[in-house]
């Protein structure tokens, strides 16, 4: 892996075009803002950041003579521990908002212009709660993001949730998809749904899995539900996928980010070919003894 620093470019003033070069320290990140809890596999994006600096610049608004970051916190985040390794980054690139946005319109995009590791259903649930408490009606959400109405009830219920569930989500203990049917079924009852979630937790360790889903769940309303139209996704992303041996080990990893994309309404071609092959559209197989900072061709996110 070579260690080569990245090249400073002299910074462009602000008002004279909306790219441009700047120091690392200069953008801030405002956690308030910031919905992201899951950052993924840091020290790959860091090292491919550090051999090939950051292809998709990241989003930001002046203010103060400094630059608050609007979107890209993995890839800064990657920046900032490359930085704390010890290598050099002088300048990183930036795209200014061009466009005066309120704090609204800066929480929708969020949703509507991520461009990089996809934000997990708790983390959108996070956006539709600022959403709602800048007084959007449902209604608003469902036109103004482009996403089903069931899907965003569905986040809701998500932002409902007792922080004890939350964390599981969050913990990686449950899957948020879990969490939703069992709230549908006791009627967002917060005391029952904490139990049953403990329930579905402790099914899923007694049987040797690290995460619980809604096959883990004993509420008889969430075993009677079909998830044919799901699967049927799934088995048609195996089919394009199936000319190589792109199996993953961490299934239950694989399946909540699957599951998530499909109730984003993705195809599954897209989703193919975004999570499993390479730009030039051949299938890349997983390796087994790559390790875990260099499972390239698994949920690779835009840098």
């Amino acid at each position: 892996m070579s260690t080569k620093n990245v090249k400073a470019t002299p910074a462009v003033e602000v008002n004279k075009t909306a790219y441009l070069m700047v120091k690392p320290e200069l953008v801030v990140i405002d956690e308030k803002e910031n919905p992201r809890q899951d950052y993924g596999n840091m020290e790959e994006l860091m090292l491919s950041i550090i051999e090939n600096g950051i292809r998709t610049p990241l989003n930001v608004y002046e203010k103060n003579g400094k630059y608050i970051l609007k979107n890209g916190f993995r890839r800064m985040r990657a920046v900032q521990l490359a930085i704390k390794s010890g290598k050099t980054i002088e300048r990183v690139p930036v795209l200014l908002e061009h466009t005066k946005l309120n704090d609204e319109e800066r929480t929708l995009e969020h949703i509507i212009n991520n461009d990089g590791k996809p934000l997990t259903m708790l983390e959108q649930s996070e956006v539709i709660r600022r959403l709602l408490n800048y007084g959007w009606k449902v209604t608003d959400v469902v036109k103004r993001t482009g996403k089903a109405r069931g899907y965003i009830e569905n986040l809701i219920l998500l932002t409902k949730a007792p922080m004890k569930v939350q964390h599981f989500i969050q913990e990686g203990k449950i899957s948020a998809h879990a969490v939703i049917q069992i709230s549908q079924a006791v009627k967002g009852d917060a005391v029952e749904l904490t139990k049953e979630v403990e329930t579905a937790i402790q099914t899923a360790m007694e049987s040797g899995k690290g995460k619980a889903t809604p096959k883990h769940v004993a509420t008889k309303e969430v075993k009677n539900q079909s998830y044919g139209k799901f699967y049927r996704w799934c088995e048609e992303i195996c089919e394009i996928i199936s000319t190589e041996e792109n199996l993953l080990e961490d299934r239950a990893e694989i399946l909540d980010t699957l599951l998530t994309s499909f109730e984003n309404g993705q195809s599954a071609k897209d989703v193919a070919q975004r999570c499993f092959t390479r730009k030039a559209d051949k299938p890349t197989p997983l390796t087994k003894n790559t390790g875990k900072t260099q499972e390239k061709t698994v949920l690779k996110a835009k840098k």
